[in-house]
């Protein structure tokens, strides 16, 4: 499942990291992820290959024990898809191993990340080493501007509400365990199963990670993310939803919330 690290022949300059970088892809997606790995091969950075649960064709039956498809409609107000559930149990595997391996933290790339070239920079200043977790890559997040800190030429943010997109992050051991105690079993999408502001998250900005803009490679959950963005503005025109106290919880952060990348 775990593939041991690697690095192609090294044509630039070397970018050293403490935490490791892994890789989430799945078996076969080769081409996918061969952009990235270039890319990487030319920092001379080692990856190391995370081989996720494949839930295109059905999730596979070893994996039900770890899912609460009930448990996961009461949280989403829809059901959640088998490429969802899969996608989730994908990042689960990741947070395990940190835990499992007492590694200090990893950065995390989905297979069709896109590096900027401000990555290596990042990496060189030891941004992404946080105590909790950090967004390389995000959209729709959003922060109270004076709750940040400055690092280096980019800010990072405390998220006011959840942030979409986990195709970049790096996270810390403390973290992995938290999250891998969200998603015991998996109730909800990768992205995220917890409050980002009690994580205690942070969002980088300008962004070092970017994803594969609709049409330029293959998307495995762009369907689902349709359907569950069609299914969500249905609950946001739903008014029951005002009788509910979470809808009041954090009410004011949120009004006072600015957008920190689009």
């Amino acid at each position: 499942m775990f593939g041991a690290f690697s690095c192609l022949p090294r044509r630039g300059v070397m970018v050293q990291t403490d935490w490791p970088i892994l890789i989430l892809t799945l078996e076969g997606d080769e081409a996918r992820r061969r952009p990235l790995l270039d890319r990487l091969a030319e920092l001379g950075l080692l990856w190391r290959l995370v081989f996720g649960v494949d839930g295109r064709r059905g999730l596979p039956a070893e994996y039900l024990p770890l899912i609460d498809r009930d448990a996961a409609r009461n949280r989403l107000k829809r059901p959640m898809t088998d490429a969802e559930f899969a996608c989730a149990l994908s990042h689960r595997q990741i947070y395990k191993t940190i835990v499992d391996e007492g590694l200090a933290g990893a950065i995390v790339l989905e297979d069709d990340a896109i590096l900027t070239g401000d990555f290596p920079d990042f990496l060189r200043a030891g941004h992404y080493r946080t105590d909790t977790l950090t967004l390389l890559y995000h959209y729709s997040g959003r922060a109270l501007p004076w709750q940040r800190k400055k690092a280096g030429r980019w800010m990072m943010y405390r998220p006011t509400r959840r942030a979409s997109g986990c195709t970049g992050y790096s996270v810390s051991r403390n973290a992995a365990h938290d999250l891998l105690r969200a998603t015991t079993p998996v109730t909800c999408v990768s992205d995220w199963p917890v409050d980002l502001y009690d994580l205690r998250a942070w969002l980088v900005s300008p962004r070092v990670v970017h994803h594969a803009a609709p049409g330029q490679g293959p998307s495995h959950l762009e369907q689902d993310r349709a359907f569950a963005e069609m299914q969500q503005t249905r609950e946001r025109k739903n008014p029951a939803r005002f009788f509910k106290a979470s809808y009041y919880r954090g009410l004011v952060r949120r009004r006072l919330a600015r957008r920190v990348d689009s």
